[in-house]
């Protein structure tokens, strides 16, 4: 993404932080590039995240929508834990749950790591803009 063309690249980029503002429904990553730009990765009308592995010095390998589908098939196990404390939303079965995230346009991106920080996000959108 980014602006006429141009291409910003967080592969390799340092994560210098994040936030969640649930009054805007937004969650930032703050991003150093391997060329000391700072970007923001900004995940709009923003559900939830789950995060591991949280640290300084977190170095991104990539930021992916996953297929949904494919998404609950792998971690249906976790999200049937999840249900009784109503995570991300209230939802009888890991299907249930599936459907109404696709009803309602969330999308799933997958932060991967070189080191630190991996997890991912429900919201909406994506926007990568310099700072």
């Amino acid at each position: 993404m980014g602006v006429m063309g141009i291409t910003i690249s967080i592969h390799d980029g340092a994560i210098i932080g994040y936030s969640v503002s649930f009054l805007q429904n937004e969650l930032i990553l703050d991003i150093k590039t391997v060329t000391g730009e700072i970007v923001t990765v900004s995940f709009e009308n923003y559900l939830a995240h789950d995060f591991q592995y949280v640290m300084a010095g977190s170095i991104l390998y990539d930021i992916y929508e996953a297929d949904l589908n494919t998404f609950f098939v792998e971690n249906r196990e976790q999200f049937e834990n999840f249900k009784l404390y109503a995570w991300p939303i209230w939802y009888g079965n890991t299907n249930e749950l599936e459907q109404e995230l696709q009803k309602e346009n969330y999308k799933c991106y997958v932060i991967s790591a070189s080191l630190g920080l991996t997890g991912y996000v429900f919201a909406k959108a994506l926007k990568i803009k310099s700072k």
